[in-house]
């Protein structure tokens, strides 16, 4: 005869998988969506360095300044603000990102993704 406390439970580790798996996958998809976040910040502040430089060459022209940023990089759409005070030019990025995961989509507002950078006009001839 076989007792029952001799006898290894198959199915405990199973059910255990079973329990822990949703939670393991919900932290791999909070992970991935923090690094897609992260990436688009990178990009945003790409985009506010890419139209300093564009505006520091010509500044009395915004739409180069855009078109510099769009050409940059692909996030749409990203708003700029362009500041000139005396030799100095500040470009402010921002860009509006939703998250995307199942539950947080309908609880969370967009977050505002915003760099800013500031160069000197330069003396182009």
């Amino acid at each position: 005869m076989h007792s029952s406390a001799s006898k290894p439970d198959s199915g405990q580790a199973t059910v255990e998988l079973a329990l822990v798996m949703p939670l393991i996958i919900g932290l791999l998809l909070i992970i991935l969506t923090a690094g897609l976040v992260v990436r688009d910040q990178l990009a945003v502040w790409h985009a506010a360095s890419a139209g300093a430089r564009a505006a520091s060459i010509s500044p009395d022209s915004p739409d180069a300044v855009q078109q510099a940023v769009e050409s940059e990089v692909q996030l749409r759409p990203i708003h700029l603000r362009i500041i000139r005070e005396g030799d100095l030019i500040t470009v402010e990025a921002k860009y509006p990102r939703t998250i995307g995961l199942w539950l947080f989509k309908f609880f969370t507002p967009p977050l505002i993704l915003s760099a800013t950078v500031t160069m000197h006009v330069q003396d182009v001839g």
